[in-house]
């Protein structure tokens, strides 16, 4: 099976602190890839390269497929309803609004953004990501102010995904958060990445 995910000799670095060097993996169709290692290792800078949010100081990243990545931070447009905002990035995803949304989120569609609670905006910016048709879905630390209801929520949402044969990735601390779905381990440590194969087969 041809990799959907290709890195090869990665290197990274913020002024002079060497956050990824000559890192080396790949990822076929179908897998579910867990980053995980302590805070501040570079998982989320490792993802954002993947994104094509920030480029490279060396190295190739080649990826076969169309991208949805959910990072960190809230990305939403605070003075707009969480509707006005749906239609906003269903514009950049070139799909449509449905008329259901996932995670019970329909009740939030006339609140305006700067109104939420912070969980409630994590939900928001969950279901805008989960709008576009990707064949590779990125997601960074996405159950962070989430209550326990929608994280089991979401982690439902995110098994249907892998077993529709989709490709993720999700950077996490806690493993019952991916333990469900995930076949690989990408373990970021001193700026380097092991692979840790959890399930040797593709959700598929």
């Amino acid at each position: 099976m041809d990799s959907i995910i290709s890195v090869k000799n990665l290197s990274l670095s913020y002024g002079d602190k060497n956050i990824l060097s000559n890192v080396s993996f790949e990822l076929e169709s179908g897998y579910a890839a867990a980053l995980i290692g302590e805070n501040g290792s570079g998982k989320s800078t490792l993802l954002t390269a993947l994104a094509g949010i920030v480029k490279p100081h060396s190295g190739d990243i080649n990826i076969n497929g169309k991208i949805a990545y959910l990072p960190q931070e809230i990305s939403l447009v605070d003075d707009l309803t969480f509707n006005d905002n749906l239609k906003f990035f269903a514009s950049l995803a070139r799909c449509k609004v449905p008329r259901e949304l996932p995670m019970g989120a329909d009740a939030l569609r006339k609140i305006r953004i700067k109104k939420m609670s912070g969980g409630m905006k994590k939900l928001c910016s969950i279901v805008c990501t989960l709008l576009a048709d990707a064949d590779i879905y990125m997601f960074d630390e996405p159950c962070a102010a989430l209550d326990k209801e929608h994280r089991e929520m979401f982690i439902s949402h995110v098994e249907s995904l892998v077993k529709q044969g989709k490709t993720v990735l999700y950077v996490a601390h806690d493993k019952s958060e991916y333990e469900s779905f995930a076949n690989i381990e990408l373990c970021v440590e001193e700026s380097s990445v092991t692979v840790n194969m959890i399930k040797c087969e593709a959700n598929v």
